[in-house]
């Protein structure tokens, strides 16, 4: 048999083969992403900064004024998925052009292509409730049970999920979250609180995976904003997304109460023992944005940023052994006034940020360091 014919064969049974051994179908069932061109045709103003996407939510925030009664937002989903609508319990085709009254919460379900698996998410359209202080009694957990989500009360008495947020997310990829007690954010009701549950901010041991991949500690935090986990990996800093436009007034004080106990030995990402104290950090930023695209600030610039009108911060707060009362005034940056007409118009928003370890952000600071808060209050004027 020549070589041509011998590759002629080759070529064919090749090919019967891929026919035969099809690639399987995709298992994933996910709500990716919110389509630009629904957004885009939104009245100018109409959302409140970015949808916020979670494992089985999709939050929108949209302005006072807003009408929610009639709204059909479009959903980019995992290739070759099945987007449905579950109308009192029972689901049924999606239709692109069908509006839906969001004054209550409208579930959408994902169906995977291969047909084994879906998923509903909870989609909302929120208007924004400044945020005047939190206490910490009120959380969830995540949908796998894992860890703690802590929720927001707001004016009206209703809980919301998606104000705070932490680094848990990411620590679960680790291995080392067995409970969620042992996650570097939880909240604690024990008695010793200034006034029933508290944050407990603690800096933990990522273990071998950590280690492996120069990320050997996780620094308890919570802060105002979004855990982008996509990011977390190969962009560390750009995965904490801080800052929500909630501010109805110009901010003059945060306070609260804290206590805190350094870890015995400061790391770095190369494990190496630094000759350093651990230290907590607690501090608020109020920044500009555009109200028509909310860009939030990140790790690596929330207290450099040239949109940043005032923050206050604590530059040493010790290591009070007991609760301790603080009051950080808001002092000016960057040479820029508080405007009422640019507040008025949505164009800032706030963070506030608290962390077990000061460094934590580059993955420095100390196994076992430990943060109390309670009771956070931002004062308006």
């Amino acid at each position: 048999m020549n070589c041509k014919l011998l590759t002629a064969l080759l070529a064919i049974l090749v090919s019967l083969t891929s026919c035969i051994r099809e690639e399987a179908l995709n298992t994933e069932c996910d709500i990716l992403g919110v389509e630009e061109s629904w957004i885009n045709s939104l009245p100018e103003g109409f959302l409140v900064g970015n949808p916020v996407i979670r494992n089985e939510s999709v939050t929108f925030m949209v302005k006072d004024s807003a009408d929610i009664t009639a709204l059909n937002p479009q959903f980019t989903i995992t290739p070759n998925a099945i987007l449905r609508f579950r109308e009192n319990g029972v689901l049924r085709d999606f239709v692109a052009d069908e509006n839906h009254d969001f004054t209550t919460p409208q579930i959408y379900n994902v169906l995977s292509e291969d047909g084994n698996w879906n998923k509903d998410y909870t989609v909302t359209f929120e208007y924004p409730h400044p945020i005047d202080s939190c206490d910490f009694e009120d959380f969830t957990y995540d949908p796998t049970g894992k860890y703690q989500v802590l929720l927001q009360r707001q004016n009206d008495g209703s809980l919301n999920g998606n104000i705070w947020d932490s680094g848990n997310a990411g620590f679960s990829f680790t291995g080392q979250g067995t409970s969620p007690e042992v996650f570097p954010t939880t909240f604690v009701d024990d008695g010793t609180g200034v006034s029933g549950r508290f944050a407990k901010l603690c800096t933990r041991s990522t273990g071998s995976l950590g280690a492996l991949v120069g990320m050997p500690i996780a620094a308890g935090n919570l802060f105002v904003g979004e855990f982008d986990m996509i990011t977390a990996m190969s962009n560390p800093l750009g995965a904490t997304k801080m800052g929500k436009p909630l501010v109805h007034g110009e901010p003059k004080m945060l306070s609260g109460w804290y206590k805190y106990t350094p870890g015995e030995k400061v790391i770095d990402r190369q494990q190496q023992v630094l000759d350093q104290r651990d230290s907590c950090d607690i501090y608020a930023v109020l920044f500009e944005i555009d109200p028509n695209k909310f860009v939030p600030l990140h790790g690596d610039d929330v207290k450099t940023s040239e949109r940043i009108v005032s923050i206050a911060q604590m530059d040493d707060p010790g290591e009070p052994a007991e609760w301790t009362y603080f009051e950080l005034p808001f002092l000016p940056m960057n040479g820029k006034t508080f405007s009422k007409e640019r507040m008025q118009q949505g164009g800032y928003a706030i963070a506030v940020v608290m962390t077990s370890s000061r460094g934590g952000a580059y993955f420095r600071g100390a196994p076992g360091s430990t943060m109390c808060v309670d009771n956070i209050k931002i004062t308006w004027n």
